[in-house]
């Protein structure tokens, strides 16, 4: 399929299928004109733009069913995505299972307590209503396997049941306070489906990338360290852009008319730009932005990536300069600087050893960095946490597998929400939580904090 030509069917498709659900929410309101319409949406799916979706949606819903093997910051992400195409309002986490899903080739049962978790990662970011899929399990069928509130045996008895109820007592007592309070953030991360088509449909240089993944390879950096994010759209206004100290668009291979001249305006007045490979390849026609790479963004940026290496799987190139000192993979950016600060080079032993892989560029008041390769998580992390400092972000430490969300509520209270996403025991300090009050136990926090399996704390702080 011509390429062009392929990006016009994705285009159609995600419309075409919009125009069903538009078709039908406009016959239900011919007979009320007050409910609130929504339809399932689901995470990441590639095949429809939900930015586009969203604006035709009274309340964003979706359904979350994460793999044995999802991290919990990727799940974070996913939740992130769904508050943001609604415009960062509170979203309905309308499906989940109360135990295991169906479909994948090793189907495990969720841990006591997991469920509870996830469920409460949901309102740490943003969801306003938590809901089960299915509430009595099927006898026969495709899905008489997936978890359900009743099981087969038609018992209240079930470890399920019980943690399902418990549950929802929890958030019967204590989520009206919750509900409404909002996610403030100074770092924005954009999701675009276009460069989701594009980088996926791409016949070369590789085969191996995955662009949810290359997104999260970011939002990890920033999850890690409890910096709150939202997630907007690459042609997202330039007012409401310059609302955030720190933008980053992974693997932005798509730039869309329009979104290179507001970036350069973002970073000329003080903005933090964050992009790197693949990025400002393609035009909206899916057609290569000629006189070379990162195309519109080749001035703000600062280089010229003259060629891209792939490297095959499990293949890596080591990456050493300032505090990073990590591994790349899937491709390389061979850099040329044209006015940006080398921060990092290539190492090995490949012809272009020593070349750039991180660069920075000084544009107006702010600045442009450029990610050559998919870094490793510590690569990442290293390249981040001097950004984090500069930019005075929010951050917080936690213990491994441990994060804090917090949603903002009228009249200055504050929810933080302490979660403890491994089958561990932590122990931690935070003095920013003390004097708080958890919800759930009455407790008063004073210094030492101690989190059970997938443990959670919801704190008042005011």
């Amino acid at each position: 399929m011509v390429s062009g030509l392929q990006m016009d069917y994705r285009r159609f498709q995600s419309q075409a299928q919009l125009a069903c659900y538009t078709n039908e929410r406009d016959a239900i309101r011919e007979y009320d004109a007050t409910t609130p319409i929504t339809t399932n949406l689901m995470g990441t799916f590639k095949d429809l733009d939900y930015f586009e979706w969203a604006k035709e949606m009274d309340v964003v819903s979706w359904d979350n069913y994460p793999g044995m093997d999802t991290p919990p910051s990727f799940t974070a992400m996913c939740r992130d995505l769904m508050r943001g195409i609604g415009g960062n309002k509170p979203f309905m986490l309308m499906e989940q299972t109360p135990n295991q899903q169906n479909w994948f080739p090793f189907c495990k049962v969720k841990q006591p307590g997991e469920v509870r978790k996830l469920s409460w990662q949901a309102v740490a970011h943003g969801a306003d209503t938590v809901r089960f899929f299915q509430m009595k399990q099927s006898l026969g069928g495709c899905e008489r396997f997936h978890g359900a509130v009743i099981a087969h045996d038609g018992t209240e008895e079930s470890r399920v049941f019980k943690e399902t109820a418990a549950l929802g007592e929890e958030l019967d007592r204590i989520g009206r306070r919750i509900m409404g309070s909002r996610i403030e953030s100074r770092v924005a991360i954009m999701f675009d489906w276009q460069s989701y088509w594009s980088l996926e449909g791409c016949v070369g240089p590789t085969t191996g990338f995955n662009y949810p993944n290359e997104v999260h390879r970011f939002y990890r950096a920033l999850w890690r360290r409890n910096v709150p994010v939202d997630m907007i759209a690459s042609t997202t206004p330039l007012a409401r852009l310059s609302q955030y100290d720190l933008a980053i668009a992974p693997a932005l291979i798509t730039v869309l008319p329009g979104v290179a001249e507001t970036l350069e305006a973002y970073v000329a007045d003080g903005g933090t730009f964050i992009t790197g490979y693949m990025a400002g390849i393609h035009d909206e026609h899916d057609l290569v932005v000629p006189g070379g790479y990162p195309g519109k963004l080749r001035r703000l940026m600062g280089v010229w990536v003259e060629e891209i290496d792939a490297l095959a799987p499990g293949e890596t190139i080591e990456v050493h300069g300032g505090t990073v000192d990590a591994k790349g993979e899937i491709v390389a950016s061979i850099i040329h600087r044209e006015g940006a600060e080398r921060l990092a080079t290539y190492g090995g032993d490949e012809f272009y050893a020593g070349h750039s892989a991180l660069t920075v560029n000084a544009y107006g008041k702010g600045k442009a960095y450029f990610v050559g390769t998919p870094l490793d998580e510590t690569g990442m992390s290293a390249f981040m946490a001097p950004i984090i400092k500069e930019l005075d972000l929010k951050s917080l430490d936690t213990p491994e597998d441990v994060s804090l969300s917090v949603r903002y509520g009228d009249g200055g209270t504050r929810y933080a929400f302490l979660i403890n996403n491994s089958a561990a025991d932590k122990r931690l300090c935070l003095s920013e939580l003390n004097g708080g009050t958890e919800l759930l136990t009455g407790t008063v926090i004073n210094d030492l904090i101690e989190l059970k399996p997938y443990g959670v704390d919801v704190i008042a702080l005011r």
